[in-house]
Formats: C-alpha cells, structure tokens, sequence
C-alpha cells in the first residue's frame, strides 16, 4: 500500500510535549503517528529536517470582511492569509455589511467561499433581531453569537431584553462572545475627541482598563443563572483578568488574548498613531505583564488575532477618523513562538492555547492535535532568524506597527485537511483545501403544527 504523504524526521508536539518522529497521511487524514521505518510507503515524502512539526493553528477571532468590504479583506485573501501565517481554521466574526445575524445572511456569505476557501472556515451570529432565529441559527450551524457594546440591549440599556435573548442562547449551548466596554463608550469617544484632550488619550479614556472589567462582570451576573458558556473577547486589563480569576471556578466562562496586547503598549499606540489604533486599545506595561501571567498562569488558555484589516486610507488618516484594528493572521505564529524562545512562555503551556483549546471551544475534536484519525491539519515550522514584512503578507492589509519585528520562527510547510497549501515559504496559488465549518446543534428542528 502507497499512501498520498510522509512526514519525517520531525519534532511533532504530541501530548504536551515534542517527541521525535512522523506523519502518515491519506486523503484528509492522519492514519498513522511513529518513527520513519514503521511508517507506510508515501507518493510524497516531506523532510521536516528536525523542524517542529505541529497542529494547524485554530483561530477563532477573525474579521474576514467581504461582501460590503471586499476592498478591506475578501474571505479569499483572509484564508490565504491564514495559511500564510500557519492558522488551518478561522472562525468569521459577524460585523459584516450587511452584519450576520439571520440564517440569510449566514448562507450568503458561505456561498461566497464555498470551494474557495485556503483554510477551514466558520462562522458566528451577531444577536439576531427576532428571538427565534436564534434557535435557527444553531440548527444552521454558527459557532456563536457575537454582542458589541453598540447593541441596543447591552447591559444597561435593555436588561430584560437581554436576559430573554440569554435563555434562548442556554438551550443550544452555543457560547455568548463579548466584546468587553461599556454600553455608552462611543458616546464618550465622540464626546472626548470633541473636547481639548489629546486624540489618543480621549481614545484611551472612552475605553479605559475598569470599564472593561466591569463589562465582563455585568455579564457575569447577568448571566448566573443561566450559566450559558461565556467567551471574553480580546482581554486586555487587570481588572478584566481580576474578575476571571474571581470566577476561575466557573467552567463555562473563558477568555481570549491577543498577540498586538502582549507586544505593544501605549507608548506604541502614541508613537504609530492610527496606525496601532485598535479596540480595545493598547494598554500600559502593567496591564501587559498581567496579561503574560494570565496565560503562563492557565487563567486565560486561547490566544487569538482579532485579525481586522482596513484599507491604506482607513489607516493612514486623522487618529479620530481612522478605523480600528489591526491585521494579525501572519504574525501570530512568528511572534508567539519567538516570545517562548525567549522565555515569556514555555512552549507546551504556549502552543495549546493556539491549537487543541481554541479546538475545545469550537467543539471541532478532530481538529487542532496530532492525532489518528485527526484531519490532516498540520504546519512544519523553520527555526530561523527573519523579520515581519508587512508588505509581503498575503491579506490585502499589508501594514501593521509590527512591521521590521525579528522573529525566530516561520511557517515552512502547511497542511489543511491532507493537502499542501504551503511549500517552502509560499502560499500555493491555486490552494482551495479549506472546508466550511459547521458547529453541530443540541436544538432540534420544531415540527410545524
């Protein structure tokens, strides 16, 4: 018997740690996991060369724009983005124009990359505006529902609103994702930029490190009874850490933290300007080093992109005009790794937290560890000595504060679903191995009367 892929003389991180050996593959597979002379005859023979042989990143904060926004990221260049950067799965917010909020719109947008997409794709669900399609939208699939501040029934504006959306959501265990800030923060932005303050630091204040934290724990108590699964999007503060570690017990509660928060501070948004403008912002050293602690300590286990391209004119404007976010796909891998040679980190509390966790919260298992049986997922990644150069990134957002960062760690070859979307450093150009992703319901389909 002739199998499609080897991998071989790898460093494969298997059961937290890395272990010397490697890879069979067949279709989409991993059929088989041990040293190079137990491993069947391949058609294809990669060397891996000593390189560390791991689980395709899983990404489950991206913005992938599209539709409305195609001159922004089109779901094509975001997944070849991914793959450039080693992520295998992304998991699609929905602020979109139009915003994703109905089974509609979901279609719509899985119609425009279905066949298309370089990496595995979902999607999430902005509260949709009818109670019941809540429920539609689990049985169709969604990963979640997302809740900004700006939403009409944010805690204080329409709590009662809020709490019936809440049970809805409890019967599908389909996690609430919350972008932590008060319900009046652009209020307050407007109101700031209009006054004599300094840009950034009206910014700064209208989304300041204890409204974040109170955020959370409205949500917190809103959300007691129920005990929905509760996701914080991009942590950032103390006081946001404070309260995860007040409710550490509660098992349904979890959060995230991004790479632009653990490399870049205030300073760095005063130096670069609408540049590092992002949400919520860049915050101070303090703030940072709790955020380290937070992930070596376990309180916080997944670490995401929030991955929000712009166009060159969205960017490079007026601080208060410009748009908020920065791209993140192909910097996570290079960074992360590089902060754990460097000792923020060790790299078996690292990589998890990039990989099999992110696979937890998504309920995709098969997904995010070397395993048989497992997609064939996988990314070999070169220990050598580069920097981030935006203008070659694969998204259509070539531009980030990072730019001209030395990493020690680059994505060499990747692997989606069994198939090579990367080879020597290059994205391959007719890449389409990507699979639309769909998280599987507890909510039945009502039978009409």
């Amino acid at each position: 018997m002739t199998i499609d892929i080897n991998i071989v003389n790898g460093r494969l991180f298997l059961s937290n740690e890395f272990k010397e050996g490697g890879i069979s593959i067949e279709n989409d597979r991993i059929i088989k996991i041990g040293k190079k002379p137990n491993l069947p005859n391949a058609s294809k023979v990669i060397d891996a060369q000593g390189a560390l042989v791991l689980p395709g990143l899983i990404d489950i904060h991206v913005h992938m724009r599209d539709l409305e926004q195609k001159y922004k990221e089109t779901m094509e260049t975001g997944t070849r983005s991914a793959i450039s950067g080693g992520v295998t799965t992304v998991l699609d917010m929905p602020n979109n124009k139009p915003e994703t909020n109905s089974v509609r719109r979901l279609e719509a947008k899985r119609d425009i990359i279905r066949g298309k997409a370089a990496a595995n794709i979902g999607f999430y669900s902005l509260l949709p505006n009818k109670i019941n399609d809540i429920k539609n939208l689990a049985i169709a699939g969604v990963f979640g529902y997302k809740i900004y501040p700006a939403s009409p029934i944010y805690p204080g504006k329409d709590d009662e609103k809020l709490l019936k959306n809440l049970q809805s959501i409890s019967e599908t265990n389909l996690p609430l994702i919350i972008h932590p800030d008060i319900g009046n923060a652009e209020e307050l932005e407007m109101n700031y930029f209009e006054s004599n303050m300094p840009k950034v630091d009206a910014f700064i204040k209208a989304h300041n490190q204890l409204d974040e934290g109170k955020a959370l724990e409205h949500f917190i108590k809103i959300n007691k009874e129920l005990n929905i699964p509760l996701h914080c999007a991009h942590v950032t503060a103390k006081e946001t850490i404070e309260q995860l570690e007040k409710n550490k017990d509660n098992k349904q509660l979890t959060g995230e933290i991004c790479p632009h928060h653990l490399f870049l501070t205030e300073q760095d948004l005063r130096k670069y300007g609408s540049e590092a403008k992002c949400l919520p912002p860049l915050r101070t050293n303090s703030d940072q080093d709790a955020l380290w602690q937070a992930l070596r300590e376990g309180l916080i286990n997944i670490i995401s992109t929030d991955h929000a391209p712009h166009s060159y004119s969205e960017k490079h404007c007026e601080f208060e005009e410009a748009a908020s976010g920065l791209h993140g796909l192909e910097t996570l891998l290079p960074l992360m790794l590089t902060s754990a040679l460097k000792g923020m980190i060790s790299f078996e509390k690292l990589i998890p937290k990039m990989t099999e966790t992110p696979a937890i919260f998504a309920n995709i298992p098969t997904r995010g560890v070397l395993k048989e049986n497992n997609y064939a997922d996988i990314i070999i990644v070169k220990k050598e000595k580069t920097k981030i150069i935006a203008e070659n990134f694969e998204s259509k957002a070539k531009w980030t504060p990072l730019d001209g960062f030395e990493t020690s760690f680059t994505p060499w070859y990747v692997l989606v679903n069994g198939k090579i979307a990367k080879e020597d450093h290059d994205v391959l150009s007719k890449t389409r191995n990507g699979q639309l992703l769909e998280r599987k319901s507890e909510v039945a389909l009502e039978e009409e009367d």
